[in-house]
């Protein structure tokens, strides 16, 4: 399977509920409090080296990456840190692109 890099759209709704599965969720209150770019930093590095997953989605920490792999659509991409928590952030504060 190829991996391809995100481009911030594509397949969002389903990045998130991954998003959502893998990150703590004493982690998501701190991005209630943060701005995005340093909940980034903080992803990165607590997330780094772990990996999640069930039958449909995973997800893998690998340094300053992670990589989300939706089964289903056979496609797995490859987003920074930055980009994961620009999304949760978003999420969490009602805020659509």
């Amino acid at each position: 399977m190829a991996i391809t890099k995100w481009d911030g759209t594509s397949d969002a709704a389903h990045i998130l509920e991954v998003l959502l599965l893998f990150i703590d969720d004493d982690d998501l209150e701190l991005a209630k409090t943060t701005s995005y770019g340093d909940f980034g930093k903080y992803l990165q590095k607590h997330y780094r080296s772990c990996g999640a997953g069930n039958s449909q989605y995973s997800a893998i920490g690998k340094g300053n990456k992670c990589e989300v792999t939706l089964k289903q659509q056979r496609i797995t991409y490859e987003l920074t840190w930055n980009k994961a928590a620009k999304l949760l952030h978003r999420h969490l504060h009602g805020e659509r692109k």
